[in-house]
């Protein structure tokens, strides 16, 4: 397993609003660049989108790539 690229994948999520949609909608696809394995990307995909968005939601806007324009 790729802890790593896991860790990857959930902080790009957590500051990219535009790339966490895709994870939401499609996480394979949205992982294509990443080197994970089928049971990572099967535990992306069961993430739980509206846990993911109020997380994201908490963070300062300074780290994220919204920069304070909302989070989804």
């Amino acid at each position: 397993m790729s802890q790593e690229a896991v860790e990857r994948v959930l902080g790009r999520a957590m500051t990219d609003a535009e790339f966490r949609r895709q994870l939401i909608d499609d996480a394979r696809a949205a992982c294509k660049g990443y080197d994970l394995t089928e049971e990572e990307l099967d535990a992306l995909e069961a993430l739980d989108a509206e846990s993911m968005k109020a997380f994201a939601g908490t963070l300062d806007a300074r780290i994220s790539k919204t920069g304070g324009r909302g989070f989804m």
